[in-house]
């Protein structure tokens, strides 16, 4: 049946002090973050979830009109695990052009979420010029582009500096970035699954903190890529 605490009825009672700290509008530390992700009590994370929802919001919903694009599919890595990235003269693999991808987002999309293969031979000013197009095309969408590991072949690619890179995606009209690249962090698993040549845990993180000192803020979606 669960243990009400102040309103909240729990059954896994390591939700509680994180609970008082959400009534308080305290931000929540890391031991209440690994609580969360631990707990199978999903009703009462979601209470809390709903409640902090309805302080900011009240009954309204509110929903992102989103634009995934995949630019291409051809990557030079050979993950075992990959089913997305292609080589040359594969049936499936394709290369859109800038103005493909600028035809596929719509008027009403709010935001564009970029990710792709590790292409072999596209400079880093297709990328820059790709922002560009679009933010001048589509000003008021957000966009949310090139993970970690994309920044990071750049670098291994064309010898552009992480911060030199993101600092010109900046200016070009890059908002954020999304989360992936960081399928597995374990250097174990990565030798084993053939993931060697993409950015690992160390590198990844050390992207993230330059994005956001830069003030390019992250995000992880659901079906990503690159």
């Amino acid at each position: 049946m669960g243990t009400v605490v102040d309103g909240l009825r729990v059954s896994d009672t390591r939700l509680a002090p994180v609970w008082e700290k959400v009534r308080g509008g305290e931000r929540l530390g890391l031991d209440d973050g690994l609580a969360c992700l631990a707990t199978d009590d999903l009703l009462g994370l979601g209470q809390m979830a709903d409640y902090v929802k309805r302080q900011k919001s009240g009954d309204w919903v509110y929903f992102v009109i989103n634009r995934y694009v995949n630019p291409t599919n051809l990557c030079v890595l050979s993950c075992s695990f990959c089913d997305f990235a292609k080589k040359r003269g594969d049936a499936d693999a394709f290369e859109h052009s800038i103005e493909d991808v600028v035809g596929m987002i719509e008027t009403d999309v709010r935001e564009v979420h970029i990710v792709g293969g590790h292409h072999p031979d596209w400079p880093f000013e297709y990328y820059e010029r790709l922002i560009q197009a679009i933010h001048a095309a589509r000003p008021d969408a957000q966009i949310k582009a090139f993970t970690a590991a994309e920044i990071d072949y750049l670098w291994r690619r064309w010898k552009i500096e992480p911060v030199e890179a993101l600092r010109r995606l900046q200016a070009a009209g890059l908002h954020t970035m999304p989360g992936g690249g960081a399928e597995i962090f374990s250097a174990r698993l990565q030798k084993a699954l053939r993931f060697m040549g993409k950015a690992g845990a160390d590198r990844w993180l050390e992207i993230h903190r330059i994005a956001h000192g830069l003030g390019i803020r992250s995000k992880y979606s659901k079906g990503q890529s690159g």
